[in-house]
């Protein structure tokens, strides 16, 4: 049992709260553990394909020069690489404008969910209250 609640709760439904909320608190602690563990993962991703690429250029590079190959390209082959360049630009700022568009849109449904759970709550409880035959009662 957690220390943050000192009242001892003995029925389900009390136990089974406090399950809840202490379990939420522990998961809420954690996230900025994975965050920055993916954010770390993916700067580390990043830099060893880097490495790699140009490691792969200077070695082809080395390979070239002494083999006696020029490897000068004419203008039109230069801005060929360059449209691309810019093409590729645009499509990781396309990609990355629909993942952030997507999840704020998430996390806008999310919220307006999270704002109406307690009137859904109330909603059912008053749905239970009216429903004919929930008049419980304890034989």
């Amino acid at each position: 049992m957690s220390s943050q609640n000192t009242v001892k709760q003995n029925d389900f439904y009390g136990i089974w709260k406090e399950y809840t909320d202490n379990m939420y608190t522990y998961v809420e602690k954690t996230i900025p553990q994975y965050h920055q563990s993916i954010t770390n993962l993916a700067q580390e991703y990043i830099e060893v394909w880097k490495n790699i690429s140009c490691s792969t250029i200077d070695l082809q590079r080395n390979f070239a020069t002494r083999k006696g190959t020029t490897a000068n390209l004419p203008d039109s082959s230069v801005k060929i690489v360059h449209d691309i360049e810019e093409e590729s630009q645009k499509i990781i700022d396309v990609q990355t404008k629909v993942a952030i568009a997507s999840i704020d849109a998430t996390k806008q449904a999310l919220s307006t969910i999270n704002a109406n759970s307690g009137e859904f709550a109330k909603l059912n409880k008053n749905i239970i209250e009216m429903w004919p035959s929930s008049n419980f009662s304890k034989s």
